[in-house]
């Protein structure tokens, strides 16, 4: 069933709209009946499919063969699926691959001028859209194909062609292997990770000596994506500034392929490094700008707005940051997004309630449930578990709960012991001995303020760290630190 399931996504995702209505559910065959119940989420697994198609269970032979014809079937039309118009350089990517595939077999069947027609349907495609390595296939088809015809003089330029096109897809596979290298890598310990910084700028370099001898766009989007993942691990922010700026310059200037760059993903990049380098008024500045990028109907969406929000409340710009809570939460698509993205926007929500517990938006939220249920420490909410803990010794401190705080500062000790170990976690570890300075000077804020002091100024000196170690700040510490003053109970 889930393998069906995964299948009819990717058709769903992929493919233009109504094609499944169009062609897989006609008539009221049980094929159309199994693949409409998963669409419909009438039943969902084997055991749901098989009693209401056949009034038995999911063992019964029937149904076995319903699932393998149907399956195939799926596979089949992935084949022959029109791709929509929403991405249209994997439109003509799949394009290329198909008229490749019946040119091969045209090539097995000797009819080697219809095979070398449809290479040239492909040559067409692939250098408008610099799809090297289908290029190199057409030529190699071609040349296969040229190989029992009469001219040479035209066999040998298509095989001059077919070399020179050899050695630039090799540069290609090298360029893409290395950053395949660091990106899996990335998925590793903090150790792996460490190692990883280490290697990355002798392989941005080699990146960039491919790009020169190479010149094309998969040997730039290799460089560019490497690039951001090495400066975003150490924290150099300002360099991604730097890079996505570039980007966007080459692209006016055509110099970058405008029918292959992700403009989102660089719009969504932006905004994130200005985030982080604290450029709060021209990251939303651009926030503002890219927004229409997005659709509202797509997880990007809501992927933009976290960065869009986080830079409103950063900025303290907590009206703005109310009205684009508003927008996610009423947004008819919030179910499309993953559960620790939910998570996420319930976090960001509870520190609004803290912020500007009068928000319209807020009305409703039980900011008190959402505090005692939620887990403290657990890796699904790895980057924000020092969050949580902040957020729930706010809440003991709003209420003037003593006992609670008491309780709350032993779990803020082992924390730091446990957690808390690295460089990386210093400004967290500071704010955490600022929170514990509340309780062991009774509460009162002119004493946490002159008692803190020490604690506050080198919070402020403490740069944020590099994003494959820091934990969240949903409000900047220094900015937390002066609500808590002002709103401590006496």
């Amino acid at each position: 069933m889930q393998e069906i399931q995964q299948i009819l996504k990717v058709i769903v995702t992929s493919s233009s709209k109504g094609y499944l209505s169009n062609y897989l559910l006609k008539g009221k065959s049980l094929e159309s009946n199994f693949i409409g119940g998963i669409i419909h989420n009438e039943f969902n697994s084997d055991g749901e499919a098989a009693l209401k198609l056949y009034g038995t269970d999911q063992s019964d032979v029937r149904y076995k063969m319903l699932k393998y014809r149907v399956k195939k079937k799926l596979y089949n039309s992935l084949l022959t699926i029109e791709i929509n118009n929403n991405d249209l350089a994997f439109q003509k990517e799949v394009e290329c691959t198909r008229l490749l595939n019946i040119a091969r077999i045209l090539l097995r069947q000797a009819e080697h001028q219809l095979a070398i027609g449809l290479c040239s349907k492909v040559i067409s495609i692939a250098k408008e859209y610099e799809f090297n390595e289908h290029l190199l296939s057409a030529y190699e088809i071609e040349i296969a194909a040229l190989t029992n015809q009469t001219s040479l003089k035209v066999f040998t330029e298509k095989r001059k062609q077919y070399l020179e096109k050899l050695i630039v897809v090799n540069l290609e596979k090298e360029a893409n292997g290395l950053h395949q290298l660091a990106k899996a890598h990335l998925r590793g310990t903090v150790k792996v990770r460490k190692t990883l910084v280490k290697e990355l700028p002798a392989i941005i370099n080699r990146l960039k000596q491919i790009v020169t001898e190479a010149n094309t766009f998969e040997t730039f989007l290799s460089l560019y994506v490497t690039s951001i993942l090495y400066y975003e691990l150490i924290g150099n922010f300002s360099e991604i500034i730097k890079i996505t700026e570039d980007a966007v310059n080459n692209l006016n200037k055509g110099k970058t392929n405008a029918a292959r760059f992700d403009i989102k993903y660089n719009a969504y990049i932006l905004i994130y490094a200005h985030l982080r380098t604290k450029e709060y008024a021209k990251g939303l500045v651009f926030a503002n700008d890219f927004y229409n990028l997005f659709k509202p109907t797509t997880r990007n969406w809501f992927a933009y707005m976290e960065n869009y929000f986080l830079l409103a409340v950063h900025a303290k710009q907590y009206e703005l940051a109310s009205v684009l809570l508003h927008r996610v939460r009423s947004n008819t698509s919030y179910g499309i997004i993953k559960n620790n993205a939910k998570e996420r926007w319930q976090l960001f929500t509870a520190y609004l309630f803290f912020i500007a517990p009068s928000s319209p938006v807020l009305e409703g939220f039980n900011y008190q449930k959402f505090i005692t249920s939620v887990t403290e420490y657990s890796k699904d909410k790895q980057g924000f578990n020092v969050a949580i803990l902040i957020l729930q010794f706010m809440y003991y401190l709003k209420k003037g709960d003593t006992e609670g705080l008491l309780y709350k500062i032993e779990s803020l000790k082992k924390y730091i012991l446990t957690h808390l170990k690295d460089t990386f976690s210093l400004r967290s570890k500071l704010f955490l001995k600022l929170l514990m300075l509340t309780v062991t000077e009774d509460y009162d804020a002119q004493s946490c303020r002159v008692k803190g002091a020490k604690y506050y100024q080198k919070l402020i000196e403490t740069p944020t760290p590099g994003d494959a170690y820091a934990e969240i700040e949903i409000v900047p510490y220094e900015h937390l630190w002066e609500l808590i003053l002002e709103t401590m109970p006496k």
